[in-house]
């Protein structure tokens, strides 16, 4: 018995060594130097060098011109101090997040269905595919004057409501799109073996066109945060939009390049958690880069 056991534990030996290597290595592997330089150090450092050219050529005409330590310590007294009505950059942060986090819900909501259904059946497409690319080319911005007949008062909506604008058609055109780039093969395999419809849309469609809903998500959410300039101009008193649009009007270009950049920044971060949800989710596909 125990000549057989060390036997097999003999075998299993360089098994078992190299899956604890291949753990040890994806757990506890450092990032080369030259990708830590090229994915991080030198993309900031880029960034720093565009925008101090930008500050200095946009500001050539001042007695002052600025520069990023104006950016800099703007942004430190907005963080600590907040704007001239007394609110922070967190508060308007905050309330933005909010906003375009509700738009793009709204969006989800609504357009990833619609799209599925113009995808997979014939008469959606013919009756809704048309108007879809009549409004699809008007830009969000010019909703505005609609946005406030709609919701009046009420500022938040008509906000929700721009941003969901901007984030509805590419979430709404990708999931279409990824519908219609099924094997047509397997939808015939499914009905031959008597799937039903509910069963072909949930083991077919959605994890073939899954990638394309996740490209659509990642694209409308931008678009939505984009729109957010747009949607705070509405009114409100709050949020990076309205910060922006004030502290240019104040002449405070310090504090307006500070929202920019924080605007982008977080941007960025979300565009960076959907590529990593992506990934983990759809293993079973092509690797995202990040």
């Amino acid at each position: 018995m125990n000549e057989a056991t060390d036997t097999k534990v003999g075998r299993l030996a360089p098994q078992l060594r190299a899956m604890a290597e291949r753990i040890t290595n994806r757990k506890w592997k450092l990032p080369q130097p030259g990708e830590v330089l090229l994915k991080g150090i030198l993309p900031i450092v880029i960034l720093l060098i565009l925008w101090q050219i930008i500050m200095m050529i946009a500001t050539r005409n001042l007695a002052n011109p600025k520069g990023l330590d104006d950016v800099v310590e703007s942004f430190v007294k907005l963080v600590v101090e907040g704007d001239a009505e007394g609110h922070t950059l967190v508060d308007h942060t905050a309330l933005s997040v909010y906003r375009v986090s509700l738009g793009f819900l709204f969006a989800f909501i609504t357009a990833c269905p619609l799209g599925i259904a113009i995808g997979r059946y014939r008469v959606a497409d013919v009756v809704l595919g048309p108007v879809v690319e009549a409004m699809r080319p008007i830009p969000p911005i010019a909703w505005i004057p609609i946005s406030i007949l709609l919701f009046q008062s009420n500022f938040t909506g008509a906000q929700v409501f721009i941003i969901w604008v901007g984030a509805f058609f590419p979430i709404l055109l990708n999931t279409t799109a990824g519908v219609k780039r099924t094997e047509p093969v397997h939808l015939d395999v499914a009905s031959t073996f008597g799937a039903s419809e509910s069963q072909i849309l949930s083991k077919i469609i959605l994890p073939s066109a899954a990638p394309e809903i996740f490209a659509g998500l990642r694209i409308g959410f931008g678009i939505g945060w984009m729109c957010l300039v747009a949607a705070e101009i509405i009114g409100g008193g709050l949020g990076l939009g309205y910060l922006v649009f004030q502290t240019q009007q104040l002449g405070l270009i310090g504090q307006t390049v500070s929202a920019m950049v924080v605007i982008g920044v977080i941007g960025f971060l979300f565009s960076y958690i959907f590529l990593k949800t992506e990934r983990y989710l759809l293993r079973y596909r092509q690797e995202v880069a990040v």
